[in-house]
């Protein structure tokens, strides 16, 4: 099996408000969740340790064993025509109710996923919304871990079909299967962010000139670590502030791992126990693909990575895999990153030096060092400055790829990465000289342990600042810079991406694994699943049959829904589009009396669009939400129970929301969802493509702006009673001959392609 690159998973942590030893500029909290490179002769153990990232929400112990290669367990199949019995008109699940309907399509469903699990397959299944997929995959799931003693591990896309499949799903099927379920031991994973660490914990109380009402914090949380049975943040009675949670979360580049003096009593290790004893976890896509890329790095799938040894997966969900594998195959760095390190290592609060080094140079005894070092320190970070002043003009439209810089851009770029990569290595020389100085007795000293994993991570961003200076010799890789912000300024974070993640998902994901269930609503481009299979890497020789079938949603769309597309509206291209749909967007949220989601393809569109409907709107009853304006659940919640108001929002609102009923009946499209085409990975890919003689349009953009279509339209149906409209305000699907691709990749529904003041008349006839 094939190497990957170095993998970083980026997550976001609150701002680091302490001051900077050299100058006014300090780490804005990103940090690593995961860090899968190269293991140091100096760290393997706690290395092992923080890869094992995550956070149990509940757990009974059922098992507890790893793989053995060399044994083949004794495998007991699936009764299938049992499995679905349980679901049919006769079953248990039938008898719970007083007018129980079958549903055809969920029954099909559960025999193809039972018969994958007998028959080591990967199915690949697209299931239409109220299908019933969580049960149809839920109770071979559950039957197969009991009967045959193996663990299955089931990943979804968002957070909250992890918390429906715990509270609402899970407690349904094992209600179903009966007695036989008593003993199934589920455990919900997150990340290791969300769970308490005992270490920072006492360190945090110890740290000079907290803020009183810092301290007061941190005493309250230890207060309640003192009764907690987990640890978990979800947990407390009180909500951390973001400052405070950071310095007390457990983290996995600040874990010593057996090393710790509180090991015995770690939140998270008991976690990791528990989880290596249960046979069913539930997992989110960005966790698996942490333990994934960990054990295609070199763990290997017999043992425990992120998560305890798997052969079973389940993806729901599925369209987001590829995005969710794409940060954990990819490389990346800042100057808020590098931030982080130097600030752990040392730097001044209140005119006192603190962090690793002075605590180190007590113990080594090498006070003479200290001036070397911190000239050593201030010269790294000048020498990023600068880097970062280079970098900064060349993001003026956000992003940009090396391939699209000017030569003399991209040769200025390297000299100075040069020059941070030379200067990390100086800092790793003196690191290493001042940490072997220690004496042997006091190596183990929770200090040292810091210091060494400081140093591992000044390897880390030196290895991949000099992959930066190969770029051209990588033609796998995308290698581009984009700016981002923070509350004190703007730099620039570099990103390295795989140009092509089929190969990587085909060897870390589905070559591994003995039955591997794909699904999703929205993994079809009209009637095929060769986009997905080729972006996916099943289109690649692999030894396990592949089934794909489609199981169609049972809602009765063609009576119930209504799609839209004026046909005089202008072009999106047009200057005049954006008067037009303020005015358009504003007289249908009228007509609509709220009720209304409104995705846009860009946030600027938004902010234009949502104003005006303020401004026109603002002597009736209804209510403009916008994204951005408050937290993403707080919204969502107001407008689940504000049937009065309307949400304008962006792409992360295209999918996974779910808001059934009244309070949603209008979900206006504004433009078809196509990626931006100087986004540097999407141009990469597009390139890659036309080079090779294919059309990028025509098997890239197009199916990406399909799928996201077909989430954006599934917003509206989410229960068999739901009624209501879909408006696309973009003619192309109707002037283009690419646009039949959208139309035919919806079910069957009503059409009104019209004028817009016909448009208005049957959006009134049809919701009143």
């Amino acid at each position: 099996m094939k190497n990957s690159a170095k993998l970083f998973g980026k997550h976001f942590d609150p701002s680091d408000t302490e001051e900077n030893s050299f100058d006014d500029f300090s780490d804005d909290g990103y940090r690593d969740v995961d860090n899968f490179g190269e293991l140091n002769d100096f760290s393997d153990e706690a290395y092992h340790d923080s890869v094992n990232d995550y956070d149990v929400e509940s757990s009974e112990i059922f098992y507890d064993t790893e793989s053995d290669e060399d044994s083949e367990p004794v495998i007991i199949p699936l009764d299938t025509a049992q499995i679905v019995e349980y679901l049919d008109e006769t079953g248990s699940f039938a008898s719970f109710f007083e007018r129980y309907e079958v549903r055809h399509a969920q029954l099909d469903l559960t025999e193809e996923i039972a018969n994958c699990f007998n028959n080591d397959s990967i199915g690949v299944f697209e299931a239409g919304t109220g299908v019933g997929k969580s049960l149809a995959y839920l109770i071979p799931a559950i039957k197969w871990a009991l009967q045959n003693k193996e663990r299955v591990v089931i990943s979804t896309g968002t957070i909250n079909l992890q918390q429906q499949l715990m509270e609402k799903d899970l407690p349904s099927a094992k209600k179903i299967i009966g007695k036989e379920a008593k003993d199934l031991k589920v455990l919900l994973l997150k990340g290791r962010h969300n769970y308490l660490c005992i270490r920072r914990l006492m360190q945090a109380l110890q740290e000079p000139d907290l803020f009183n009402d810092d301290y007061d914090e941190i005493k309250k949380i230890q207060a309640w670590a003192a009764t907690s049975a987990d640890g978990s943040k979800a947990e407390m009675p009180f909500v951390p502030s973001d400052k405070v949670w950071a310095k007390v979360c457990a983290e996995s580049d600040n874990c010593l791992g057996r090393r710790c003096p509180y090991y015995a009593d770690s939140f998270v290790m008991k976690l990791k126990k528990e989880a290596a004893k249960a046979s069913l976890l539930i997992v989110n896509h960005h966790l698996l693909f942490a333990d994934l890329a960990a054990r295609y790095e070199g763990y290997g799938y017999q043992t425990t990575a992120v998560l305890p040894p798997f052969k079973r997966l389940i993806f729901d969900e599925a369209h987001t895999m590829e995005d969710a594998a794409q940060s954990f195959f990819s490389k990346t760095f800042s100057q808020f990153e590098l931030q982080r390190q130097i600030n752990a290592l040392y730097r001044h609060k209140k005119g006192k030096p603190i962090g690793v080094l002075p605590k180190l140079i007590t113990i080594a005894h090498a006070d003479e060092i200290v001036p070397e070092i911190t000239k050593t320190l201030f010269e790294l970070q000048t020498a990023y400055a600068v880097l970062d002043s280079e970098a900064l003009p060349l993001c003026s439209s956000g992003a940009i790829s090396f391939q699209q810089m000017l030569p003399y851009q991209r040769d200025a770029l390297t000299q100075k990465l040069s020059a941070v990569r030379r200067n990390l290595e100086i800092v790793i020389q003196h690191f290493t000289a001042l940490i072997d100085t220690v004496s042997d007795d006091e190596q183990s000293e929770d200090t040292v342990q810091d210091a060494k994993l400081i140093l591992w991570r000044f390897r880390e961003l030196k290895e991949t600042a000099e992959s930066f200076e190969q770029w051209k010799k990588l033609s796998e890789k995308v290698f581009w810079i984009e700016k981002i912000r923070s509350a004190q300024k703007e730099t620039v974070r570099f990103h390295q991406t795989p140009l092509n993640l089929a190969s990587l998902l085909h060897d870390a994901v589905f070559f591994p694994m003995r039955t591997v269930i794909c699904l999703s609503a929205t993994l079809k481009i009209g009637e095929s699943f060769d986009y997905w299979l080729n972006r996916t890497g099943l289109n690649l020789p692999i030894d396990a049959p592949l089934i794909t079938k489609t199981f169609p949603s049972p809602f009765p769309y063609k009576r119930n829904v209504l799609l839209n597309v004026p046909i005089d509206a202008p072009p999106p291209d047009d200057k005049e589009f954006q008067n037009w749909i303020n005015k358009a967007i504003a007289e249908m949220i009228e007509l609509s009396g709220g009720k209304t989601l409104v995705l846009f393809t860009s946030y600027e569109s938004l902010k234009t669009a949502c104003a005006h409907a303020r401004a026109a709107l603002k002597d009736t009853d209804l209510l403009i939400l916008q994204q951005g304006e408050d937290d993403r659940s707080r919204l969502l919640n107001f407008f689940k129970e504000n049937v009065s108001s309307s949400l304008f929002a962006t792409t992360s609102f295209w999918a996974g929301i779910d808001v059934p009923g009244e309070s949603l009946t209008h979900v206006i499209l504004v433009k078809l969802p196509f990626s931006v085409p100087t986004d540097p990975v999407f141009k990469a890919k597009a390139d890659a493509i036309d080079s090779a003689g294919g059309s990028s349009f025509m098997s890239l953009s197009v199916p990406e702006a399909v799928i996201q279509f077909r989430q954006g339209f599934g917003r509206l149906m989410r229960s068999q009673s739901d009624r209501g409209i879909v408006t696309l305000l973009d003619k192309r699907v109707i002037a283009k001959r690419y646009g039949q691709i959208f139309i035919t990749s919806l079910p069957e529904t009503r059409q009104c392609f019209d004028s817009f003041k016909n448009i208005l008349y049957n959006i009134e006839n049809f919701l009143f």
